[in-house]
């Protein structure tokens, strides 16, 4: 007796099988090219940095609390030091050691009755913790002295830069970018 093998039949693959493995094929080909991109730009990011301009420019950022109602904002500090960080700044932070003159529920935006908060420990938040009384501060140790916050302005005499930040109503990149033009002209007024 004699065994022929089966005959396997195989049915036409499923429409929805194709999309499937077609989907699949995108995906991997979307993630490698993101995969890609995502190393162009940290190798970017990276070069950047490495090649930053160091200027060693002594710059004091002075707070003045932590929030956008009763001190300073927390966006505009924390894109001055990243700024100031790639220039290559070093940068110590001042608060004054006072009370501040009131609280404010930052999800009501209205005043908090019996609260007291101090500046410096508030702006200790932004500074983490590495902060310095504002009766300290030596101007003629530092270049530059930068107050976060303020409307758009050179004043190349006095070495006063300002920048609106969040005074204007648009996007936070838009702000970020602002800021680090502020930043740039601060340094070169430096002088470092």
């Amino acid at each position: 007796m004699s065994v022929t093998p089966k005959k396997t039949v195989s049915s036409p693959p499923c429409p929805s099988h194709r999309l499937y493995k077609n989907r699949s094929l995108r995906t991997m080909f979307a993630l490698r090219s993101l995969s890609r991109s995502v190393l162009l730009r940290y190798t970017a990011a990276a070069q950047f940095h490495a090649t930053s301009n160091c200027s060693g420019a002594k710059v004091a950022v002075v707070l003045s609390g932590c929030g956008v109602y009763d001190g300073t904002e927390i966006h505009e500090a924390s894109a001055i030091l990243v700024h100031l960080s790639r220039g290559g700044a070093e940068v110590q932070m001042f608060a004054p050691d006072v009370s501040q003159m009131h609280v404010i529920d930052h999800g009501k935006g209205q005043p908090v009755e019996n609260e007291s908060r101090n500046v410096l420990s508030e702006s200790a938040r932004i500074a983490r913790g590495s902060i310095t009384d504002l009766a300290k501060l030596n101007v003629s140790n530092h270049d530059a002295v930068i107050f976060p916050g303020g409307f758009a302005h050179v004043d190349k005499k006095n070495k006063v830069v300002t920048t609106p930040a969040f005074m204007c109503e648009t996007k936070l990149h838009l702000i970020f970018d602002g800021i680090g033009a502020m930043v740039r002209d601060v340094l070169k007024l430096s002088g470092k």
